[in-house]
């Protein structure tokens, strides 16, 4: 089972649901075939470094699935809150969040799992998903499930493993410029300010990774030095 739940009560009493298959397929044709809103279009505002062939992808494959969301929560200030509850395989997790918090935990959830060749490295994080992760959580996983990838590059003799962490600041200037890109989407569709508040943290967060992840990192050294 590779569904992961996430299931709102918000304040006015209306409840929402979204499903996130992490293994979930794309069938091209029938998206092609449909009508989106322009914002949703590829080549609105697409990424610099887009990959995607234009003759296969009429619409951007995150935007699609964020256009259900973006709708719901188009007149949706940051500070308004809900009780969230994720459900995954093997737990559930509950929050009273507010929506800023909970929309970048679900996008992120959306981007690392679906189509998006450079938001799609980032999978493997999907599998191991943490609702409302802190930044010190994000950097933890991040640079764990890395390191990991690094150790099975050394086993296999694929290629040079990258200890010193070079390549996922590469990555994460790759991530930047496709957050920059989503946000503005979002705020095509966007009313107020839940939503582009939400992609904007995924910006910050590729900033911060990109230039400082050695000072997070640091700041966690007198935790991470205690065991193993």
């Amino acid at each position: 089972m590779s569904i992961v739940t996430y299931q709102l009560q918000l304040r006015n009493g209306r409840e929402r649901r979204y499903e996130v298959d992490i293994e979930r397929a794309y069938n091209l044709v029938l998206l092609n075939a449909e009508t989106h809103p322009e914002w949703t279009l590829l080549e609105n505002n697409r990424c610099g470094n887009c990959s995607l062939d234009t003759q296969q992808h009429r619409y951007c494959p995150v935007a699609l699935e964020f256009e259900e969301i973006a709708l719901h929560f188009a007149d949706t200030a940051s500070i308004e809150r809900a009780d969230v509850w994720v459900h995954t395989r093997d737990r559930s997790y509950f929050k009273n969040s507010d929506m800023q918090t909970m929309l970048k935990s679900l996008f992120g959830l959306i981007m690392a799992s679906g189509a998006c060749p450079i938001l799609s490295r980032l999978k493997p994080l999907a599998h191991f998903h943490l609702p409302f992760a802190t930044l010190e959580e994000t950097i933890h996983r991040l640079t764990g499930t890395y390191l990991v990838s690094q150790y099975l590059k050394l086993c296999d003799g694929s290629d040079k493993p990258d200890w010193e962490l070079k390549e996922i600041r590469q990555l994460y200037r790759e991530l930047k410029v496709v957050n920059l890109a989503l946000m503005k989407r979002i705020r095509q569709a966007s009313r107020d300010d839940a939503s582009i508040n939400a992609m904007q943290t995924f910006v910050s967060i590729s900033s911060i990774v990109e230039t400082g992840v050695d000072d997070i990192i640091d700041k966690m050294i007198p935790v991470l030095r205690q065991g193993l």
